[in-house]
């Protein structure tokens, strides 16, 4: 409907494997960038759509949740984003990503 934002030069979904620099402090730029923007990335989806499916007070909400009490490395929605980016990069089916899910929560407090 817009067209394709120009800064999409990696087709990631299109088979290109995504080039993963590192930054100065040793940490990969594309988990950094992602944790720095994920207000961005709500935003651009659209408050008004989260809005109608009731997913966006529940997804600020999960922003600022710790993934549970005491972390202070993961909240909710970023632990949930970079599960789900392990399981996009390493083309894991459902079913192995749900056992690892299911041992996940068996593991964590």
């Amino acid at each position: 409907m817009f067209g394709i934002t120009r800064m999409y030069t990696v087709w990631t979904w299109h088979g290109e494997v995504l080039d993963q620099p590192m930054t100065s402090q040793g940490t990969n730029y594309v988990e950094e960038w992602m944790s720095d923007h994920l207000e961005d990335m709500i935003h651009d989806v659209g408050e008004d759509n989260f809005r109608r499916a009731n997913l966006y007070d529940s997804l600020i909400n999960d922003s600022e949740q710790p993934l549970y009490p005491g972390c202070t490395n993961f909240t909710r929605l970023s632990a949930t984003l970079k599960l789900f980016t392990l399981k996009a990069r390493n083309e894991w089916t459902n079913k192995s990503f749900m056992e690892l899910l299911e041992l996940l929560k068996e593991m964590l407090p």
